[in-house]
């Protein structure tokens, strides 16, 4: 029976046969508001092995096109079947009205709350005590990587969607005893009366159905594992554990579940000291900086340094950033600590000052954690103008988690950054997913890449080809590049044969005390700064490689033969052609041969000669200039003289002593051809004479 009012609803919803079951038309009016809103999760519902309950509130519009507020419950107490649609006005709920039930369930997944799981997980123990003292039950903490990212990059629908995806799959996998909780945003909690083998199995099978979502990129969770023993603990004790053993790999795509161990309980022991000291150790002065120098390895010239913090306790020595950076980070302190380092850099570069030292920019470190502070670069210039440091001797580094998930508000800082006068480097590029994208979307000035694609355990071959394209492409972003990690002399001997010049790494220093880093400041031969690309004013490179501006329509369809090249040290590595350009050649080349290629083994040795001539002429007057050379192909054996190209260039950028240049060519072979064979019939003649200053008219 449906009965219906103008405060309270009830309608069903037949799963077998998608329909719904209406008395009067106030009814049929707010099933077209569920139809509109909640079919997902009614078609959820109906797809569900287990009895669901599912609680929510809305505005809805009622039939008199008035919006009100809604408290909508959707329960399904035998699946598949049924599914009871409530609809209460939440002003007319009678006073004192018990919501317990509604509590009891989380209104997205259908899951138990955390309080409710906790109930439940303790109501299982008191009538299983033995069991769990013989360790045949475990607890389970389950997070997914990157959730945030998942929301920011395809929004908080298909956020929601995943969650529910996960909500089914979890059910699905689980017995009927088994609870399932929902903590909170992305984390999920299950006790379960399995262990061992049965265990892992269910936990494969749900890595497993998450593998399978469909996104452009593998879905995955960490998960940690306690499994009960005699030990006598609450349930929040054991959400600890297995929340301790997750955040042991918490991040690793390899490492996806482990067990709650108790040499991770002394660890978290240790963690807890650790806090407990690091307010005094920061008040005492007991961090401490330490330089790494930056070199340009062309010339050997020192060019800036990056503060690396260092903890010198009284009693313990030197405790490694490894341990407490990532405590730091957990408990929220990194931010002091990344201040007052900053503070400490401007200390340092105001006695250089003071003292006629040379002077080089020096790199601070900022994680995600500081740059989303709402007055985190006021903070920053009122540390700078403490001590009247130019913003020219500071940069900004950021690592890749400062922008992944929030690029709009990391951009916002740094443009307020780049307006107080900051260069912003990004650190370790090239080691995170997200890695093209960033140089997309965030105004960078510096990059710096990880060794790691260079790596003894890794393919040197691939590795050099990344690092290669990544230079490459940075250096036309008009973003310098800095290597880090550098330790082999081969290594920087590469990395300055593909354009990257400026390294960091024991091959030159390891990190420095103050003391010494002053000693070798002293001695050093200071380089200039960093540059970056610098574009012709009369033509806009940039606009070249943006696939929907003028420059791109125009050379694709409208003008002649053209191409962008690189030129570096008598090398020319062909960038872009367009099909006129082809057209031209005549070599039935496509322009992937022709970018493939070097264009150099088409001259012989006088052609090449006339060729980049041109070249540096164009560069020494930065106007057009012209020259006609023979061409041929090096791959044929048997062939004619070849043909002859006419080529108009400009340059139209550079950095460093590598240029971009424009060019337009047009293929005169049968012009020359023409008037050489005009020639020789004049000569045949007599109409002309041949001397050593060639041909005269006689």
């Amino acid at each position: 029976m449906i009965k219906t009012d103008n405060k309270s609803i009830l309608i069903t919803y037949d799963c077998q046969n998608n329909r719904f079951t209406c008395v009067d038309e106030t009814s049929n009016h707010f099933v077209t508001e569920i139809e509109k809103h909640y079919m997902e999760r009614l078609e959820a519902l109906a797809e569900a092995e287990e009895p669901q309950v599912h609680f929510t509130e809305c505005m809805l519009t009622d039939i008199d096109m008035v919006q009100k507020n809604y408290r909508i419950g959707f329960v399904c107490p035998v699946p598949g079947t049924l599914i009871s649609v409530t609809i209460t006005e939440i002003e007319a709920e009678p006073p004192g009205c018990h919501k317990a039930h509604i509590s009891s369930y989380d209104e997205l997944t259908g899951l138990l709350t955390k309080n409710a799981f906790i109930k439940k997980v303790e109501e299982t123990i008191l009538h299983n005590g033995r069991a769990v003292d013989a360790g045949e039950y475990a607890l389970i903490y389950c997070d997914i990587i990157r959730f945030k990212a998942i929301n920011d990059m395809f929004g908080m629908a298909q956020g929601d969607h995943l969650l529910r995806y996960i909500a089914d799959t979890l059910r699905n996998t689980g017995e009927k005893d088994t609870l399932i909780g929902r903590l909170e945003a992305d984390r999920f909690l299950i006790f379960t009366h399995h262990v061992g083998d049965q265990l892992e199995k269910g936990v494969e099978t749900v890595l497993e159905a998450l593998s399978n979502y469909r996104l452009p990129f593998k879905i995955t969770c960490n998960i940690g594992i306690y499994v009960t023993n005699e030990e006598l603990l609450s349930v929040e004790g054991m959400i600890d554990r297995a929340v301790l053993a997750q955040s042991s790999i918490k991040g690793s795509y390899t490492s996806t579940y482990k067990y709650y161990t108790e040499s991770m309980r002394k660890d978290m022991l240790g963690e807890q000291e650790i806090a407990g000291i690091m307010g005094n150790a920061l008040e005492e002065k007991q961090f401490v900086l330490y330089y790494q120098p930056q070199y340009n390895h062309a010339n050997g010239r020192l060019i800036g340094a990056e503060a690396l913090v260092r903890w010198m306790h009284p009693e313990k020595g030197m405790i490694s950033p490894g341990i407490f950076i990532p405590i730091f980070e957990k408990n929220g302190f990194i931010t002091q600590l990344d201040l007052y380092v900053f503070e400490q850099v401007c200390v340092f570069i105001r006695k250089c000052m003071d003292g006629g030292l040379p002077i080089v920019p020096v790199s601070s470190n900022f994680s995600r954690y500081d740059i989303f502070l709402p007055d985190f670069v006021a903070k920053l210039e009122e540390i700078r103008k403490k001590y009247d440091v130019p913003t020219e001797y500071l940069r900004i580094e950021i690592t890749e988690s400062v922008v992944v998930g929030g690029s709009q508000h990391a951009n916002e800082i740094i443009r307020s950054l780049h307006e107080c006068g900051y260069i912003v480097e990004m650190d370790d590029f090239g080691s995170g997913y997200s890695s093209l994208n960033v140089l997309k979307d965030i105004e960078l000035d510096i990059i710096k890449l990880d060794m790691m694609f260079l790596s003894e355990d890794s393919d040197s071959k691939k590795g050099g080809t990344i690092l290669s394209s990544m230079v490459r492409m940075a250096k036309w972003l008009g973003m310098p590049v800095i290597a880090e990690g550098v330790e082999h002399l081969e290594q920087a001997d590469f990395l300055k044969s593909i354009g990257c010049e400026y390294i960091q790494g024991y091959l030159y220093s390891r990190p420095l005390p103050e003391e010494q880093y002053v000693e070798l400041l002293s001695k050093s031969e200071i380089g200039t700064k960093i540059p970056q690309l610098e574009l012709n004013e009369k033509l806009n490179a940039c606009s070249f490689w943006d696939p929907k501006s003028q420059e791109t329509l125009i050379f694709s369809n409208f003008v002649g033969g053209a191409a962008i090249f690189e030129y570096q040290d008598e090398k020319v590595e062909i960038l872009r052609v367009n099909k006129k350009y082809l057209q031209e050649l005549g070599m039935n080349f496509s322009e992937k041969e022709v970018i493939d290629a070097d264009p150099m083994l088409f001259f012989d040795e006088t052609n090449k000669k006339i060729f980049i001539d041109m070249l540096k002429k164009a560069i020494e007057t930065g106007e057009e200039e012209e020259c006609e050379t023979w061409r041929t192909d090096p791959s044929v054996c048997c062939q004619d003289d070849g043909i002859c190209i006419r080529s108009n260039v400009r340059m139209i950028g550079k950095s460093n002593d590598s240029y971009l240049f424009y060019a337009m060519i047009r293929n005169i072979t049968s012009e020359k051809r023409h008037y050489a064979e005009i020639m020789e019939i004049l000569k045949r003649m007599g109409k002309f004479e041949e001397n050593d200053f060639g041909l005269n008219l006689i």
